[in-house]
C-alpha cells in the first residue's frame, strides 16, 4: 500500500485514511475523549451557550468515546469509527451545564421531620429523601454545527480548525490504561496545513487531516 506524500491531495489523503481503516492497517493507541480547537476566521461563539462561553470550542465526547490509531508510518491520527451519539445519529452528547447550580435544600431536609414511632411511642426524626431530578444537573445541547466554522467545498464535511489537542485515554496490548495522555497539534510548515477535524453531517465518518501531532504522554494536573 503506498504512503501519503506531499503531491497527494486532500480527497486522496481522506480515501489513504478510509483505506487504512478499512483494512485494519493502523497501530491503535487508544480511545479519545476531548478535542480542544482554537477560535478560527469567520467562526463566533453562540452566546448563549455557557460550555463555550467558559472553555471555548470544545468538543466533549463524554461517553461516546471515539477510537483512534496511527498510520503504518505514525504521521498521522486516525479516527477508526464514525461519530455518533447512543441512537445512532452523527450528534455529540449534551453536557452538564457548567453555570448550573442545586437548589437550597429545604428546611424538612436540614432539620428533618419529628414524628412518633407508634410501636414505642418514642420521638424520631426523619428525613425526606432527595428528588435526584431536583438535584441533578441540567444538561445544554452540544452542537455541532455551532462549534463548525464551515464545510469543506464541495462535501458534508464539517470543518473544525485549527485543533490545539487531543485528550485521550491511552491503550496498550488492546488493554486500556487508567491514565490521560494528551497529544498536541501544530501547525505543519511542510505543507502548510493546520491540524483540522473533518465530521461528515450525514454519515460520522470523521477525520483528522493537515498538521502534526505528537503524544505528550500523561496529562498533568
Amino acid at each position: 500500500m503506498s504512503t501519503p506524500s506531499l503531491t497527494m491531495s486532500p480527497v486522496d489523503i481522506l480515501k489513504y485514511q478510509n483505506e487504512l481503516v478499512r483494512t485494519g492497517n493502523y497501530f491503535p493507541i487508544g480511545r479519545m475523549q476531548k478535542i480542544a480547537i482554537a477560535p478560527a476566521a469567520g467562526w463566533k461563539p453562540r452566546p448563549e451557550d455557557p460550555v463555550m462561553r467558559l472553555w471555548g470550542r470544545m468538543i466533549e465526547l463524554r461517553d461516546s468515546f471515539l477510537p483512534i490509531a496511527h498510520s503504518p508510518d505514525r504521521s498521522m491520527i486516525l479516527i477508526t469509527a464514525p461519530l455518533l451519539d447512543k441512537q445512532g445519529r452523527v450528534a455529540l452528547p449534551d453536557l452538564p451545564d457548567p453555570e448550573w447550580t442545586p437548589p437550597p435544600p429545604t428546611r424538612e431536609e436540614i432539620e428533618g421531620v419529628k414524628k412518633i414511632n407508634p410501636e414505642t411511642g418514642m420521638e424520631y426524626t426523619e428525613f425526606p429523601k432527595r428528588y435526584p431530578k431536583r438535584y441533578t444537573p441540567r444538561l445544554v445541547k452540544q452542537s455541532l454545527f455551532d462549534r463548525a466554522e464551515g464545510y469543506l467545498t464541495g462535501t458534508n464535511f464539517l470543518v473544525f480548525s485549527p485543533v490545539v489537542n487531543i485528550t485521550f485515554q491511552p491503550e496498550s496490548d488492546g488493554r486500556l490504561l487508567g491514565d490521560t495522555w494528551l497529544i498536541a497539534a501544530k501547525f505543519n510548515g511542510a505543507d502548510n496545513t493546520h491540524p483540522t477535524l473533518l465530521v461528515d453531517r450525514a454519515t460520522g465518518e470523521t477525520h483528522f487531516f493537515g498538521g502534526v501531532y505528537q503524544i505528550m504522554g500523561p496529562r498533568q494536573g
